[in-house]
């Protein structure tokens, strides 16, 4: 049975210098992070205690307007534990990206709420007390691209425990 470990809000969002989401608010005033192809946005957290077994990330969204197409997501980690050999003012530690499995086609009517479950495979080693950041980026599918926001609500992280 999957636990639930983490919920990752957007107000809680961070974003790099460029290329990132944009924060809004829906009209029934659920906050959410609009992302178009290129764009990323990451959150950090404390890993829990009891994390342990495979991680998914469960990406909860909604398509502004395209009820048609495609999307594909990736999702990176960056783990930094009590003695590790990191310099946190000078560098960052990103593992390898998970990426979604296939092109995922969008809800077939607009803003319809779907999941993405992204298997966290590479995951940096992250241990319990680690200083994480979870990166979510959208990037261009194999098949057409679902010309839209993307409107994600919210990222559980789970693990298989």
């Amino acid at each position: 049975m999957a636990t639930t470990r983490a919920i990752l809000l957007p107000g809680a969002a961070e974003f790099p210098a460029a290329s990132f989401p944009q924060y809004k608010v829906d009209a029934q005033r659920r906050p959410l992070l609009a992302y178009v192809s290129g764009e990323e946005g990451y959150w950090t957290l404390i890993a829990p205690q009891g994390l342990t077994g495979t991680l998914t990330a469960v990406i909860s969204y909604y398509m502004e307007t395209a009820a048609t197409n495609y999307v594909r997501l990736e999702v990176r980690v960056e783990a930094v534990g009590d003695g590790d050999s990191q310099d946190m003012d000078a560098t960052s530690g990103w593992d390898t990206t998970n990426q979604s499995d296939d092109d995922i086609a969008v809800p077939g009517t607009q803003g319809y709420m779907e999941q993405i479950s992204v298997v966290l495979a590479n995951k940096d080693s992250i241990a319990v007390a680690d200083y994480v950041r979870i990166g979510v980026k959208r990037v261009a599918p194999s098949g057409t691209d679902a010309a839209d926001d993307m409107h994600i609500l919210a990222v559980e992280l789970r693990d298989a425990a």
